[in-house]
């Protein structure tokens, strides 16, 4: 007769077994409880201030300040916060401003779409952002065709609320996740994957004079995912990963500016007439 396997084990092999399964639960209790604290924060923080100000006195200084180069403004969520920390050396001599806030969904960044870019006169403006808002649909999964639909509306909006003032946009598609990690898979779903696959082909189908959007996919991706060698973690860049990004993107945001450069000539040279 075969012993249950608790039996056949050494008392210090079964007594180890214990450890890492406690240790396993406490991992997971923590991180499902630092998510937590991390929610209920940004939850408090929204309520008490639906249009975040964090950038509220640096955008009076940089007011202030006389451009002397060409600006660049990088908007959106946390991968936009984090493209800051690999500045794009071969852009040229330009002036980058970062205006991306963590954990921020499209609603709340087109709130600060006056205050955070439009005010600070940019030459050109990269966007991205959409995937806080489309990993809720793991947890809300009867509202994604809503959640999707609003998204997508959302970033076009911006888009065009900045291309209709005469600046250029580059609307880079939603980075993809990498593979899940086990902690974060109690609160994920493929069909976040496929809502952000489906996002992005929409938007490379989406046409406005004035907007370029670039299929990050082709600089960053590795079959289903981020490339192991770009990936911070299941959501975010590592520094490779934006080095990746701002040389894959050189050609796109030279071309924008010389574009911009011509068309406030031909401005000038009208006025003067």
């Amino acid at each position: 007769m075969t012993r249950p396997l608790f039996v056949r084990l050494r008392p210090t092999m079964f007594i180890a077994l214990l450890a890492l399964l406690l240790f396993g639960s406490l991992a997971g209790n923590y991180f499902l409880y630092k998510k937590a604290i991390l929610f209920y924060t940004r939850e408090a923080e929204v309520r008490l201030a639906p249009v975040s100000q964090r950038y509220a006195e640096k955008n009076k200084r940089l007011l202030n300040q006389a451009k002397s180069r060409p600006r660049i403004i990088v908007f959106g969520e946390s991968r936009a916060e984090m493209w800051s920390r690999e500045r794009a050396e071969n852009w040229g001599e330009v002036q980058i401003v970062n205006r991306g806030i963590g954990g921020e969904t499209v609603p709340q960044i087109k709130g600060r779409l006056a205050q955070d870019v439009l005010s600070l006169s940019p030459d050109l403006v990269i966007l991205q952002m959409g995937d806080n808002d489309l990993k809720t649909i793991a947890v809300l999964p009867s509202r994604s065709e809503q959640i999707a639909e609003q998204t997508y509306r959302g970033i076009i909006e911006i888009a065009e609320t900045i291309a209709d003032q005469g600046i250029p946009v580059l609307l880079t598609t939603v980075f993809p996740p990498a593979p899940i990690e086990l902690l974060r898979k109690p609160l994920w779903s493929p069909e976040v994957n496929d809502a952000i696959d489906r996002l992005n082909q929409r938007l490379l189908a989406y046409e406005k004079p004035g907007v370029r959007v670039v299929d990050c996919d082709a600089i960053l991706r590795d079959g289903k995912h981020i490339s192991p060698k770009f990936a911070k973690d299941t959501l975010h860049l590592n520094a490779a990963g934006y080095k990746a990004l701002n040389e894959g993107l050189e050609e796109v945001v030279r071309e924008l500016l010389r574009s911009a450069e011509l068309s406030k000539s031909g401005r000038s040279s009208k006025s003067e007439a």
